[in-house]
């Protein structure tokens, strides 16, 4: 197994060297496609922030509206309650 590397190394050894004339400017003109990219995103930056608030809202409004969906109900008729309409108290000591 060594031999079969050892052979693939000393084949690319062998090739003649890939030419570099022309990378720099071809790294340049991917940096400024990028560039060009990023100026295309600024100009979504509004919607994206509208985007977060309007997620943010809805999760506040649904998250609310659940907490009271599973609020108790307070009973028609409890002992200690201040409306306690047919306490003892209330019933005796007349209208």
């Amino acid at each position: 197994m060594n031999d079969t590397l050892e052979q693939q190394l000393e084949a690319l050894r062998r090739q003649p060297p890939e030419r570099l004339h022309g990378l720099e400017g071809a790294v340049w003109s991917r940096i400024e496609t990028l560039r060009g990219g990023e100026v295309a995103s600024r100009g979504l930056l509004p919607l994206r922030t509208a985007s977060v608030v309007a997620a943010l809202g809805l999760g506040l409004l649904g998250g609310r509206l659940a907490t009271r969906a599973l609020e108790p109900v307070a009973p028609e008729i409890s002992v200690f309650s201040v409306d306690a309409r047919l306490a003892p108290s209330t019933l005796l000591g007349g209208h």
